[in-house]
């Protein structure tokens, strides 16, 4: 592995975390939904998007949009580990609410 590679990841790594923190201070204040996850990561994908232009204006800086790209992937591959595991939690506490209700309606029939 070379330093390189290392230093590019870490636009991925930068930009996913910067996501989670952002959809951690929604949390704080919201439930979290699929619409706080959502916007946590558009407006991270935005900051990316913030940040590369005002590079524009660093000397020794440039927009790179590779560096975009890297930010971008490392907010929505981020986004879709959350999403999918707010769908399978969801399943399961829909899943759970249909037993226990399977199990009151099977109580109440037994009871009369």
């Amino acid at each position: 592995m070379t330093l390189g590679f290392i230093l590019e990841s870490l636009h991925l790594i930068e930009f996913a975390l910067l996501y989670v923190f952002i959809l951690l201070a929604l949390k704080t204040h919201h439930r979290l939904t699929i619409m706080t996850n959502l916007l946590a990561a558009i407006f991270a994908a935005s900051y990316g998007l913030v940040d590369e232009v005002h590079q524009l204006f660093v000397e020794g800086r440039s927009f790179t949009v590779n560096d975009l790209i890297k930010d971008w992937i490392g907010v929505w591959s981020t986004y879709t580990i959350v999403t999918l595991y707010q769908l399978r939690k969801r399943k399961q506490e829909l899943t759970a609410a249909k037993v226990d209700s399977d199990f009151i309606t099977m109580r109440n029939k037994t009871s009369l």
